[in-house]
């Protein structure tokens, strides 16, 4: 008997051991809504259409049909089907059981990239005269040179130097394998630019499916802090850096912080407001808007106006141009609203949110904004008479006349007409005469006035009036877009959120606790140094103004 009861004993091991290990089954793709890991092969047939393999981090494979309208990007970058290459990492979203949408992201030696050639990845954390300063993926900085030959594009299209912004994503590319001259520049979609802040409890982490569960959500908006919603399930990046006293939080020690206050930035990642920045609250929160007066980057602290010290560290976010910036960006004369941890005298930055906007977005940047009477006009120069220059958010007034130049690829507007006009239509138009002249005064004709907008001394874009305009009573006001609506009333108007408008007694920006609502019927509006119509204007867009109240005169699209 006892031997039978151990022969039955080894057989109940034996099958125990030999058993199969039963293992949580990785939710499926389609009831996800989404698929992440390496791109096999894609491949397009008259039978099935476009098609692509894709093997998930854990190593099943999926064949999945191609939605006809389907987006593919590459380091976020809008690219052709054809452009994809085997063994890119992938991550794509399913509508449908098809594919709606695939961005790839490339590694050292890309497909759609000549053998040989030198590739760098980084953020702009100093722009100077003619180079960058860039931040790696590995932390590290180097500088680049930047040359009057080096090509810049954003979303295929062809810029100036002078549209970079400190906090652009960038990829570089060299045709020598040991220069430091860029060829090309290609900045990274819209990756870094700021959605919105946030401040909420955590409750919650789903590590698996990159999810954290806040209550008590509230969003940073027109200078403060309004009720966003209750349970809020937030999305974030892979390797999404949460600060703590300036100390990265490794992901696995996340659920200890439950119950502490985050705040958060989030970005647009593929039309999905996604988490890209958190920072935990350790003690007491204080906010402070006030002007940065010295900066020591020896102790990593910043000096106030109002005399309070407050340290810098690591996990200290900055918000500049609606940008992601590093904490160098901070500089003496910045107007800030600070969000700051601790008690006392001994105060950290958490969150530095930077007010200053300007016409030019770095050193690199000359242009220039003039408004004032069309004195003559030649076949390629026009002279100003008594006319202004905007210098620091304010008007100067000169009495002597200015000389700029024009060319073919220079914008004209008629502000009477809201009509294009061309360079040989403003030559040979009555837009400066001498009103001396018989003709003139039995025309009643006089000269117009004019709002130029410059690079340099060169007229990149102009707008020409009958009447004159009178710049005492007029505003400078910088926001984000918040509606763009063409109102039966009045013509196209912009709401404008998170907005600042320029005191020249305070010689500071003072932000607005509301919503402002702008018309945009007689505004000359610019973007990267072209006019544009107002229908072109999208929401989030960043927007330079001058306004007289209600009436915006020039818009300069951020």
């Amino acid at each position: 008997m006892r031997i039978v009861r151990r022969i039955m004993l080894m057989v109940a091991v034996a099958v125990l051991i030999c058993a199969p290990q039963v293992v949580a089954a990785e939710p499926s793709p389609f009831v996800q809504g989404f698929i992440e890991g390496y791109l096999l092969k894609i491949n397009t047939t008259e039978d099935t259409g476009r098609t692509a393999e894709i093997e998930t981090y854990s190593g099943e494979r999926f064949v999945l049909t191609v939605h006809p309208q389907a987006q593919f990007l590459i380091d976020n970058r809008l690219v052709q089907w054809n452009e994809l290459r085997s063994g890119m990492e992938v991550y794509g979203t399913i509508q449908g059981r098809q594919l709606k949408s695939l961005e790839a992201y490339s590694t050292a030696q890309l497909g759609f990239i000549d053998p040989g050639t030198k590739v760098r990845k980084g953020v702009i954390t100093n722009i100077g005269s003619d180079s960058l300063q860039v931040r790696g993926g590995d932390g590290t900085e180097a500088t680049y040179q930047l040359y009057p030959i080096t090509i810049i594009l954003s979303q295929g299209k062809s810029l100036s130097a002078d549209t970079l912004y400190t906090g652009d994503r960038v990829k570089l590319f060299f045709d020598d394998i040991n220069s430091s001259v860029i060829s090309r520049l290609e900045v990274q979609g819209s990756s870094i630019q700021v959605k919105d802040v946030y401040r909420g409890q955590m409750t919650s982490v789903d590590a698996y499916s990159n999810r954290l569960i806040i209550d008590d959500l509230e969003r940073f908006y027109n200078g403060s802090w309004q009720t966003a919603g209750a349970d809020y399930a937030w999305n974030y990046t892979r390797g999404l850096p949460l600060y703590y006293g300036g100390q990265i939080v490794p992901e696995r020690n996340w659920p200890y912080y439950r119950g502490k206050t985050l705040y958060l930035i989030s970005k647009n990642l593929l039309g999905r407001e996604t988490i890209d920045r958190a920072v935990i609250k350790g003690q007491y929160e204080s906010g402070y808007s006030d002007k940065i007066e010295t900066v020591n980057w020896f102790a990593d602290s910043i000096e106030l106006a109002s005399h309070r010290n407050l340290r810098l560290n690591e996990g200290t976010i900055v918000i500049k141009n609606g940008r992601l910036q590093d904490r160098f960006a901070v500089s003496p004369g910045d107007d800030v609203y600070i969000i700051a941890d601790g008690s006392g005298t001994s105060l950290t930055a958490n969150l530095i949110y930077i007010y200053n906007e300007d016409i030019n977005r770095s050193v690199l940047g000359q242009h220039f904004l003039y408004c004032g009477i069309l004195d003559q006009i030649f076949e390629d120069r026009v002279w100003l008479d008594r006319y202004y220059m905007l210098n620091q958010h304010e008007w100067e007034r000169y009495s002597r006349d200015k000389e700029l130049f024009y060319d073919l690829d220079s914008d004209f507007y008629n502000l009477e007409t809201k009509s294009m006009i061309s360079a040989a239509e403003l030559y040979a138009g009555d837009y400066a005469v001498d009103e001396s002249e018989d003709r003139a005064r039995d025309l009643d004709l006089q000269n117009w006035y004019a709002w130029i907008y410059t690079d340099g001394d060169r007229i990149a874009a102009m707008a020409v009036q009958k009447e004159a305009e009178t710049v005492s009573g007029q505003r400078i006001t910088t926001g984000r877009a918040v509606n763009i609506q063409d109102d039966s009333m009045v013509g196209w108007t912009v709401l404008l959120g998170d907005s600042r408008d320029w005191s020249s007694r305070r010689e500071a920006w003072v932000p607005k606790s509301a919503d402002v609502r702008i018309n945009l019927a007689k505004a000359m509006i610019i973007r990267n140094g072209e006019i544009i119509g107002a229908e072109e204007l999208k929401p989030a867009d960043r927007l330079y103004i001058v306004r007289d109240d209600f009436r915006a005169q020039v818009v300069i699209v951020q």
